[in-house]
């Protein structure tokens, strides 16, 4: 049943996608809706770093249904293929699927061509996979073929829109990061059809460079893939100090995303001048990165050279009960799906994915439990002044929680400092040598 094109599949998508979105990232902004064309058919292209979850996002998003591709072999089973094909996803046939692939595709693509008819939404990640570091990868113009398709069959009257989407996180397999969506300026295919092939193939190849400058402008893109791990690691370790190099320290996304856009600019710019210290730099950040994994330490805390301690525990001791609270009403929901990403997904790309969606299903599930128990067995409304402890004890206990690690990494700080002194000083040279990268990249 649909409603709107709505099914009812796709409305609890929308919801736990929702729920999720909300709960799972620390702050959440979108940017440049006004660039997606009303009452137009659109293919949405975005850059690919989590397996599912950027379709879902975007569906949130634009606030429509929305349809998106999705790995054949996913859809063998009844149950699944039901479950997909109500969330608005089409299978995509590659060559191990069988010799007929190609015409399962073109079967496809026509469903497409008649969705775009019917100024439909569609979501196209144009990589052709995903990838964890923030880089925009080679794209595939069957994105292209797509619209110029929808475009040949109805008379060339769609007027097809390409839409490039920047799907930047702060922590992108991880809760309580940043989620940054931007739209870009859409791409009209008409203005890109041709009368002839070879004249068309020659437009795709247009199309595809003209998207990448486009979708690049609206995500963080590090190409210098071999000093990814220098330029990265700078980036989000000193971003204080590029805040003010970049005269830019305002603490919304949008203000950290142009720092840091500013910053690899310079970044790259400054390791062609000097690929010698930029190699060394690398090994720093290589070795730097080691011995903190092993000491159990992140980098912000070298800012310092020792930290009072006594204060955060008098307050994690005086919050303690809340804590404790939050624990016992909200562990189960919160745990179950970290601990099955961790013990059986290996591919990181799904963790994001998996925790978001499952963790608003499984809160919804335990909450309604809960809230239900406590309404069976007590009078008047404690069940509505329980839901509320519920919201708050969650946030309070996750809040504790990021508190706690920090002052462990404190204590082992200090500790590091007092007893491994020859250590603690090479690293604190370390970290200064990679502080001078970031100035050094804004020196003329």
């Amino acid at each position: 049943m649909r409603i709107r094109n709505w099914s009812l599949g796709y409305l609890f998508g929308y919801i736990f996608t929702t729920i999720g979105i909300k709960s799972f990232y620390r702050k959440y902004k979108v940017v440049g809706k006004e660039n997606i064309p009303k009452g137009k058919p659109i293919l949405f292209a975005g850059n690919h770093q989590n397996a599912f979850l950027e379709g879902a996002i975007l569906g949130y998003v634009t606030r429509s249904p929305i349809y998106f591709l999705a790995r054949s072999d996913i859809f063998k089973k009844k149950a699944a293929s039901f479950m997909l094909n109500s969330l608005n996803a089409l299978p995509i046939y590659r060559e191990r699927d069988g010799a007929d692939y190609r015409d399962k595709n073109e079967e496809v693509f026509e469903q497409f061509y008649d969705l775009l008819g019917n100024n439909r939404r569609i979501v196209i990640f144009p990589e052709g996979n995903h990838g964890k570091h923030q880089q925009l990868r080679s794209l595939k113009k069957g994105i292209f073929r797509i619209a110029v398709g929808a475009e040949a069959k109805y008379n060339k009257e769609l007027d097809v829109q390409v839409v490039p989407v920047g799907i930047n996180y702060g922590k992108f397999e991880n809760m309580g990061g940043d989620l940054l969506i931007q739209f870009g300026a859409p791409i009209a295919i008409k203005d890109y059809i041709a009368d002839n092939s070879v004249k068309q193939e020659e437009n795709y190849i247009e199309l595809v460079g003209e998207l990448r400058k486009r979708l690049s402008d609206q995500m963080i893109d590090i190409q210098k893939m071999d000093y990814y791990d220098l330029i990265h690691f700078t980036m989000k370790t000193f971003d204080a100090e590029i805040g003010l190099l970049e005269r830019n320290d305002g603490n919304d996304l949008v203000s950290e995303f142009k720092r840091q856009k500013g910053y690899i600019e310079k970044a790259e710019s400054y390791i062609e001048k000097d690929i010698e210290n930029a190699n060394a730099l690398l090994k720093v950040v290589i070795e730097f990165r080691g011995v903190l994994s092993e000491e159990k330490l992140s980098a912000w805390l070298f800012n310092k050279e020792s930290y009072a301690v006594f204060g955060h525990v008098f307050l994690l001791t005086l919050l303690f009960p809340l804590h404790l609270y939050g624990i016992l009403n909200n562990y189960l929901p919160y745990r179950i799906p970290a601990w099955f990403v961790e013990k059986k997904v290996a591919d990181i790309h799904f963790h994001a994915s998996i925790k978001l969606l499952a963790g608003s299903i499984l809160f919804v599930i335990f909450w309604g439990i809960q809230i239900s128990l406590v309404a069976i067995f007590t009078d008047n409304y404690y069940w509505a002044m329980y839901f509320g402890s519920l919201i708050f004890s969650a946030w309070i206990s996750y809040k504790y929680w990021v508190s706690f690690l920090k002052l462990k990494g404190k204590i082992r700080y200090n500790k590091l400092q007092k007893q491994k002194v020859d250590a603690f000083r090479r690293l604190k040279i370390q970290h200064e040598n990679l502080k001078q990268f970031v100035h050094k990249s804004y020196q003329k």
